[in-house]
């Protein structure tokens, strides 16, 4: 594929792109939000689970050093 074809399919595509109605871009934003904080509260329950279960480790180790 060279550059003229590569010119000529972009604009092929960009005529057939249309803006989106105002009810489908809020759609879009309300699902991307959505989908945004659940990623955010799995990530937050996984360091908090990660946090419990790392919370004592090397903790032994630490106390072991600093008495000798």
């Amino acid at each position: 594929m060279g550059i003229g074809d590569f010119i000529r399919e972009s604009r092929r595509i960009l005529k057939l792109a249309t803006k989106p109605a105002r009810k489908e871009l809020w759609l879009s934003i309300r699902i991307t939000i959505l989908g945004m904080i659940l990623v955010g509260m799995l990530s937050y329950i996984i360091q908090v689970v990660m946090t419990v279960v790392t919370a004592g480790w090397g903790v032994e180790e630490v106390i072991q050093r600093l008495d000798h």
